[in-house]
């Protein structure tokens, strides 16, 4: 994949975690008092949208470098088995942000008890521990890059 494709999908999953931000900011907006396990994911979509920011500009500045350093095409396989891992876990995130909105909007008072919130727990947790992973993979080669320029 060239860089600049691979900048364009860095951005589109950049996009994919601002929406599931936005998915966030609507169930805080019908429910004030969130638990802090969707505080803690609402987190980490704010910091991989970041990194993938990040990692899109230095795959941007690196283009015309991509012939000359030979890790550079190993480093894109890696990005880009990221980047369909991230997407994936995103989206299945903001999925179920969405589920617990229509929830919320359609049952008043919700209750982050109830069924419909214990049913999603144990999904909940793996989906922070992928996302997380994710970043922190992002950022080892985002801390790559930069110490090849050091």
């Amino acid at each position: 994949m060239d860089p600049l494709s691979l900048a364009a999908s860095v951005i589109a999953v950049a996009t994919v975690a601002a929406q599931t931000c936005k998915a966030f900011l609507r169930l805080r907006a019908l429910h004030k008092a969130i638990p802090g396990r969707l505080h803690a994911l609402n987190n980490e979509a704010v910091d991989v949208e970041i990194v993938l920011y990040q990692v899109a500009t230095v795959i941007r500045e690196r283009e015309s470098l991509a012939s000359t350093i030979p890790s550079i095409d190993n480093e894109q396989e890696h990005i880009k088995h990221l980047l369909k891992q991230a997407y994936s876990k995103l989206n299945e995130l903001k999925a179920i942000v969405n589920r617990l909105c229509d929830s919320c909007a359609n049952s008043k008072p919700f209750d982050f008890r109830g069924y419909k919130w214990q049913k999603e727990q144990d999904r909940l947790q793996a989906l922070q521990n992928d996302i997380k992973s994710i970043k922190c993979n992002l950022n080892i080669i985002l801390d790559e890059t930069w110490s090849e320029f050091v």
